[in-house]
């Protein structure tokens, strides 16, 4: 048994469990940071995932939460670490902060272009193609799925919500006309099941020695499907990635700043407090055969700050009916006022 443990120890894996009365079966769908296991007969799958990984230059803490869908409430988590873990349950307010720290600026466009404003005074959007509203994010927290919605009209945002099984009654949803009008965003939220668990796992601390800053992902090969990973670097410096896949997956960089100043969630603070507080958020799409190594982190060649702008189309009608009463309006005045200085003039005369 201590030989065991000693070799389960060199190799590094821990073996974190997130239910009770678990029965081992053979992994079902391998998430980006390791594998979920089920009971025999069930499954469990974890299609996208956000975490925040921190590195103090002898240890590293890696933050995870993970968005899980199973037909079964005994699941665990297997996540290989370079070195045996300590593991501490974290808030979800974390990731809320995060999100709300690295949310992307919506610059509002409009496109002026000919129209008859008259026409316009009774509501007929059905006439035109309907914009579907950008989908600025989507994420999982607990047994909702929240996906941010920014632009587009009413119509496609109507269509948007039935499509993905909203299934919101016609007065309420006529009630957003006048938020899209005044081009404000929303939040839309749903269940994605009626199985035991849907999203409903707390986020997970994970604490152990590393000679550098890794996020584990070798076990993605196995996945059924391509692995979303949102991962979040709290540093002394702005981070990129340095492991021999970043080259053939698609990795995008998404905000990158110092947020010394606009940090408040307990577990930031004292995160920033040891080694910066310098935030890089990087999103990963890859396909199984795209992995091969873990994301491993460095260094970027500068510090120069990012944040994604999303830029919201509108459509802005130019009223050529109204101009054209204004000037037919506008001429006629000047010419009364015209005859009646030239006839002036002449009585004078």
């Amino acid at each position: 048994m201590c030989a065991m443990t000693r070799r389960l120890c060199r190799l590094g894996i821990v073996v974190v469990l997130l239910a009770a009365n678990m029965v081992l079966a053979a992994p079902s769908h391998a998430c980006a940071c390791g594998a979920a296991v089920a009971p025999q007969g069930s499954h469990a799958t974890l299609n996208h995932e956000v975490a925040l990984v921190h590195w103090d230059g002898t240890t590293e803490t890696i933050v995870m939460q993970l968005a899980m869908n199973a037909t079964t409430d005994n699941i665990a988590l297997v996540v290989p670490t370079p070195a045996p873990a300590t593991v501490a349950s974290a808030d979800k307010a974390t990731f809320v902060e995060l999100d709300s720290l690295s949310a992307p600026q919506i610059v509002k466009r409009k496109h002026w272009k000919p129209g008859l404003a008259l026409a316009l005074a009774a509501p007929h959007e059905g006439a035109m193609a309907a914009r579907p509203p950008d989908v600025v994010n989507q994420v999982h927290l607990g047994p909702l799925e929240v996906t941010t919605l920014a632009g587009g009209d009413l119509t496609g945002l109507q269509k948007w919500l039935s499509d993905n099984g909203y299934a919101i009654r016609p007065e309420v949803s006529d009630a957003l006309g006048p938020y899209v009008r005044d081009g404000w965003s929303f939040v839309a939220m749903r269940l994605t099941s009626s199985a035991p668990i849907v999203g409903g796992l707390s986020p997970v601390r994970m604490t152990f020695p590393s000679a550098q800053l890794v996020y584990p992902m070798r076990l993605s090969v196995a996945a059924p499907n391509t692995q979303q990973v949102t991962v979040f670097t709290l540093s002394d410096h702005r981070q990129q990635r340095t492991d021999p896949d970043a080259a053939r997956q698609n990795t995008e960089v998404q905000f990158a700043a110092n947020v010394a100043n606009a940090i408040h969630d307990p577990l930031l603070r004292e995160l920033a407090g040891t080694h910066g507080a310098y935030l890089t958020k990087i999103e990963v799409n890859a396909n199984p055969e795209q992995i091969s190594s873990d994301f491993s982190f460095g260094n970027a060649p500068n510090d120069d700050a990012y944040r994604q702008v999303l830029v919201v189309e509108r459509d802005a009608i130019i009223p050529v009916d109204l101009i054209a009463l204004a000037l037919l309006v506008f001429g006629g005045i000047a010419a009364t006022v015209g005859f009646l200085v030239v006839r002036s003039r002449r009585r004078r005369a």
